[in-house]
């Protein structure tokens, strides 16, 4: 049996639009974990009642930040420190996420090494001490190929990686086949009409980061 095969999973998926209509019937067809956005696009961020609703149909809930992050020119330390602050806030005071878990950033590119050592690894210098001068309320997490996944793991600027689903960015097989993801990226799937990436949840590596309660109003 090979590490690929051993490792133990579970079936999530992702979407950018909302899943609150759809809680039910993702549960249903067996999946047991939705990513959604934070981000200030309103199309695609996560809300409240639609947070209760997936959480209500025993899905566990994980996050990411995202505006546009699909260049090297959009990472850099004051970009960093922006997002971190607007996601922190859309976290705690918006959904109140539990403190404890993650928020995913997104590289939702081809990241070279270069853009890693230029770019991206000061952006996640800054995100990283926007949250401990916020008293570190959430972990981190990173969304990019194997390189960039592989990269800030080095640098011990992440705590969970989401490798995305595209096979021909960098060292994707590498990292894939290293089993230090804790989210997998997979092939787009259509449920009820809408489009959803299906992804595997790495269950041998323990949290993923994500959460199946929201903290009451009253503690908020």
């Amino acid at each position: 049996m090979t590490k690929q095969q051993s490792i133990k999973t579970e079936p999530g998926v992702d979407v950018a639009a909302s899943a609150e209509v759809l809680a039910g019937t993702l549960a249903k067809k067996g999946y047991k974990a939705v990513g959604r956005y934070y981000s200030k696009s309103d199309w695609k961020r996560l809300t409240p009642t639609e947070a209760q609703q997936l959480i209500a149909a025993r899905l566990t809930l994980f996050t990411v930040y995202q505006d546009a992050n699909d260049s090297a020119a959009q990472f850099n330390a004051e970009t960093g420190t922006a997002q971190a602050q607007e996601a922190m806030r859309q976290a705690k005071t918006v959904i109140r996420q539990p403190e404890g878990t993650a928020i995913y950033f997104a590289v939702d590119y081809d990241a070279s090494q270069q853009d890693h050592d230029q770019n991206i690894r000061p952006y996640f210098e800054a995100i990283n001490q926007a949250f401990s001068e916020a008293g570190s309320p959430y972990k981190i997490g990173v969304y990019a190929n194997g390189l960039i996944n592989q990269n800030l793991l080095d640098d011990k600027l992440v705590d969970f990686t989401w490798l995305s689903q595209s096979t021909g960015f960098r060292d994707y097989d590498k990292f894939k086949e290293s089993n230090k993801w804790n989210i997998l990226q997979g092939p787009p799937v259509t449920i009820s009409g809408t489009d959803f990436d299906s992804n595997t949840i790495n269950l041998s590596r323990g949290s993923f980061g994500g959460f199946t309660h929201l903290v009451p109003v009253s503690d908020a």
